[in-house]
């Protein structure tokens, strides 16, 4: 019975995250301090490679990958195009 509770509990949260309208990427920005934000905005103004990007926030506690990155600065990611 635990198994199936760890499943459903599992089941629910990828369904919620996956109705987002934005990207893991865009959910991550959000919870950056608008000086970090910022920080973040002038790095990709300054087109600077996605490794580094990864690793600046890696290295000050935030999940991301280089994929997630790359995908959402091509635009091909969920978030909604203007």
């Amino acid at each position: 019975m635990a198994l199936e509770n760890a499943f459903t509990e599992i089941l629910s949260k990828r369904t919620t995250h996956r109705m987002s309208a934005t990207c893991s990427y865009q959910q991550m920005y959000e919870t950056l301090s608008k000086e970090d934000q910022k920080t973040l905005d002038e790095a990709w103004a300054k087109n600077y490679p996605v490794n580094l990007i990864v690793q600046a926030l890696r290295s000050d506690g935030h999940k991301c990958s280089a994929d997630t990155i790359r995908t959402h600065r091509n635009g091909t990611c969920r978030c909604p195009k203007e």
